[in-house]
């Protein structure tokens, strides 16, 4: 059946001001602004919440005592992007491809690696990028936390959530760092506080229902109060994997089991991809991070949270499910409906030996995107792995800086 074509501009125009009141994304306030001249002037362009300086006073070995420095906070959006015909996606022609915007507080943006969170070599031209030109869904948003010291990254946050982030009289941050310790921030502190101290091996952090929850390094879940109470919230997983992932998809709440080859160090490694705009390859020298044996994922668990009966479930298969986890946090994205792209698989970064295809050369010892297959248990990099989501822009898009 012929699809009929809508006139939005005809819409009635006290419609306009109340969808235009609903929209919360960069590119959702493009698109209504795009449709005509009356629409584009019943709604500003989007502005995003600009967050105030943030304190510096925070415990890490891997900064001077008394070193002068500068906290920014980044925001991170992931787009679920499809070439369009004739106005419409092209889903069985094409395959989606995911894309991670990094934005400061300046206004800059680039490029991110949407796994690995590095940038590309080269970006698209202002002039070559129309998001217009595709079919967008935003996925998810995300935030990271980075301290510049001289032009040099003090990589010691592992992972932040932010809540309220549109209302920055009750915003606040959540993070994890020095390798399982807790933190918390309301915008306008003079400085972080500290909590969970009885437990310093968190692995992960999420806001799940509008509740910040953390798991540790048992996979036992446990959610904050507004009194920076850590409260149990599940059962101990007690998987033998080393480092647990939390995911949310469709309303439940997942536990990831990465199991490694070796221990992990209490230290997390500094990777060559956490740079700040303009500053590459800067990163705090440390010998021990430099010598350190990076451990490698061998294995994945996945176990989901009957929270009705209090337990965990063993699942098997994801469906047309992917988990994708990333430094900056985990989610999940169907395939349904793409007919080029395999479900039941976790997109992870790890830094693989030379022994998976796609990994040769001074590349080996780096940071890759790599898939695992529930189906098979097999582990393999992306680029040898054909049925899976593009994970960096189509090449017609690259040109040199």
């Amino acid at each position: 059946m012929e699809k009929k074509k809508v006139d939005w501009s005809a819409l009635p125009k006290e419609l306009w001001l109340t969808i235009g009141n609903c929209l919360d994304s960069r590119i959702d306030v493009l698109r209504f602004r795009s449709v005509c001249t009356l629409w584009r002037s019943s709604v500003p362009p989007f502005k995003q919440t600009t967050v105030p300086p943030l304190p510096h006073k925070f415990s890490s070995d891997a900064v001077a005592a008394g070193a002068e420095l500068q906290a920014l906070l980044f925001q991170t959006t992931v787009y679920l992007m499809q070439p369009l015909v004739d106005g419409e996606p092209n889903s069985s022609n094409s395959k989606p491809w995911l894309l991670k915007l990094e934005e400061s507080n300046s206004g800059e943006s680039r490029l991110l690696h949407p796994i690995t969170n590095s940038p590309p070599r080269y970006s698209p031209k202002a002039k070559n990028f129309n998001l217009l030109d595709f079919g967008v869904v935003e996925l998810r948003k995300s935030y990271s936390l980075k301290y510049r010291q001289n032009n040099v990254i003090i990589a010691c946050v592992n992972k932040v959530v932010v809540m309220g982030q549109t209302d920055l009289d009750n915003c606040c941050i959540f993070k994890i760092f020095d390798g399982g310790k807790l933190g918390f921030l309301r915008i306008g502190d003079e400085k972080w506080t500290h909590f969970g101290e009885q437990n310093s091996h968190y692995d992960d952090i999420i806001v799940y229902k509008g509740q910040c929850y953390v798991v540790d390094r048992l996979g036992t879940i446990y959610w904050v109060s507004s009194e920076l109470k850590v409260v149990q919230f599940s059962p101990p997983l007690c998987g033998f994997g080393g480092q647990k992932h939390l995911v949310e998809s469709c309303g439940d709440l997942y536990v990831v089991d990465r199991c490694l080859d070796r221990e992990r160090s209490e230290r997390n490694h500094l990777e060559d991809n956490n740079v700040i705009f303009g500053l590459h390859n800067h990163v705090h020298p440390n010998p021990f991070f430099a010598n350190a044996a990076v451990p490698e994922a061998i294995d994945f668990k996945v176990y989901k949270l009957d929270q009705e009966w209090a337990r965990w479930v063993d699942v098997k298969h994801l469906g047309d499910k992917v988990f994708i986890l990333s430094n900056d946090g985990s989610f999940s994205v169907s395939t349904r409906g793409f007919a080029r792209v395999k479900g039941n698989c976790i997109l992870f970064t790890d830094q693989r030996h030379a022994h998976l295809p796609g990994v040769a050369g001074s590349e080996a010892r780096k940071s890759h995107s790599c898939v695992f297959d529930l189906e098979d248990g097999s582990i393999k990099n992306v680029a040898a792995f054909r049925a899976c989501f593009m994970l960096w822009p189509p090449s017609s898009w690259l040109s040199p800086d």
